[in-house]
């Protein structure tokens, strides 16, 4: 799956990435600084230890960022080590689709599967049906009351097999995850998804928790 980056709102502590990247810069800095004293007191190699501590700690700290990145980020201990507070919405659903079209027939139902995969700066979500198959190209953050939003653009694409279907056509559209959060914590059992394509025609994606 591609992932993209993806932006948060302001309610979300948008500002929060460069706190933590100011927290990881100042952990390499004392955790090479310790282990370079150790061990110029152990040798005696001043200079050549010294010459070496500033590369160190770049390294050190590219691989914290890494880390983080990565699979840290929504590991308890280093979410309240690090003050993460950033939403993980990382999943796989089943999907029934509901579609209207512009001229407001409604279109037969649809069943598929959604996954989002997501790390501390990225995202990727993919939906797919026996005729389409989707993905996103954008994505953004936002807290309305008890909810988590995230607005996704996406792209979808059709299946060779219905390629001539009259009801399937490759289009782009936006969606809106409206999550249930409580006490901090995501309810991703059960999400409801609207979505309104290029083409006019809107529906709705149940999803269910697999």
């Amino acid at each position: 799956m591609a992932l993209h980056p993806y932006s948060l709102d302001d309610s979300l502590n948008a500002s929060e990435r460069l706190h933590v990247a100011y927290k990881l810069a100042t952990g390499a800095s004392i955790l090479v600084g310790a282990i370079s004293a150790l061990l110029a007191t152990l040798t005696q190699y001043w200079p050549a230890i010294a010459a070496l501590a500033a590369p160190s700690t770049i390294i050190v700290y590219l691989s914290l960022v890494r880390a983080v990145e990565s699979y840290l980020w929504n590991w308890k201990p280093a979410r309240r080590l690090l003050g993460i507070t950033l939403p993980d919405v990382n999943g796989t659903w089943t999907g029934q689709v509901a579609t209207r079209r512009r001229d407001g027939v409604q279109i037969a139902g649809n069943t598929g599967r959604m996954t989002i995969k997501q790390t501390w700066s990225t995202i990727g979500v993919e939906f797919e049906t026996d005729r389409t198959c989707s993905h996103s190209i954008g994505a953004f953050f936002s807290l309305d009351a008890a909810h988590l939003i995230l607005t996704i653009e996406y792209r979808a694409d059709v299946r060779k097999l219905h390629k001539e279907d009259p009801n399937v056509r490759a289009h782009r559209g936006t969606c809106r995850y409206r999550i249930r959060v409580k006490d901090g914590i995501c309810d991703l059992d059960d999400i409801e998804v609207p979505y309104y394509t290029d083409h006019r025609e809107t529906g709705v994606i149940t999803l269910r928790k697999i």
